[in-house]
């Protein structure tokens, strides 16, 4: 039951209808016992940091942020982590009387999903594909684990050349990113493309490196084009629940103050979700 003591926070993007950081957020207060709760906030395109303000000032603890804020909250924060400064997005904003303390979880979920793989960017050769919050942690993960080489692209040719320059990375016209696939060891789709389930960056797989590992950061629906593609290929084949499960742990520490509790098992919790 909420009462006027709960420790309230939340996710906000637009849209936020997908997202299953409630679901597994509760699912983690409860086996904690904590007098606590996690919310959806959907926001339209255009919100501001008036808004955060106003959200920090009515006694949320804080909130996760995803597609399109992730700029605007790094942008107007009063403090930023290491995370956030490399990177230029957050996706955890804390509230602390009337601040707003900014962090990227992010680039911990992108390390965490490879690891649980096996894998790791170290000596490999990596694409990254889009260029907004996802795409900048995924450079700056792949920089942190001393990756042989980092291309990026993007729809928008002038948005990819930024994020090779902060990143000391190579940009390809999107017209050639098959060209890039085909020489890389790590394929990351950092683009909000196969969230309706039907698009997709459109790569042939088949024409790519036998030992290729692909990593998806969208997680719903439970099949987009871009992973049934690789997987058919034989590729390995990481998809974004455990990003996002890597994202939530560090999360969770901070808006709740409580470790991960080891009782639930969250990868089956949000496969049964996504129905997969």
């Amino acid at each position: 039951m909420i009462t006027g003591r709960t420790r309230i926070a939340g996710v906000m993007g637009a849209p936020v209808i997908h997202s299953l950081s409630p679901l597994l957020m509760n699912s983690w207060i409860a086996a904690a016992g904590l007098d606590a709760a996690y919310l959806p906030f959907p926001a339209v395109n255009d919100f501001s940091v008036s808004g955060f303000r106003a959200l920090g000032e009515s006694g949320l603890a804080g909130l996760n942020i995803t597609l399109p804020f992730k700029t605007l909250a790094a942008e107007n924060a009063d403090t930023r982590s290491s995370s956030v400064e490399a990177t230029g997005a957050a996706n955890l904003l804390i509230f602390s009387d009337g601040t707003i303390e900014a962090r990227n979880t992010d680039i911990e979920g992108i390390h965490y999903a490879l690891s649980e793989s096996g894998q790791g960017f170290k000596g490999r050769s990596v694409l990254v594909l889009g260029a907004g919050g996802v795409a900048r942690a995924a450079c700056a993960a792949a920089r942190q684990d001393n990756a042989s080489e980092l291309v990026v692209s993007n729809r928008t040719q002038a948005n990819a050349d930024r994020l090779a320059r902060d990143f000391d990375a190579r940009s390809v016209d999107w017209s050639e990113r098959q060209i890039g696939a085909e020489s890389a060891d790590i394929i990351i789709n950092a683009t909000s493309l196969g969230m309706d389930g039907r698009s997709s960056p459109d790569i042939d797989f088949s024409r790519c490196k036998n030992e290729a590992v692909v990593f998806d950061t969208v997680y719903t629906p439970a099949r987009r084009p871009f992973t049934d593609s690789a997987r058919s290929a034989g590729l390995v084949v990481i998809d974004g629940l455990s990003m996002l499960i890597g994202q939530a742990r560090p999360s969770f520490k901070a808006l709740f103050g409580s470790n991960v509790p080891d009782s639930i098992d969250a990868e089956t919790l949000l496969r049964k979700a996504l129905g997969s």
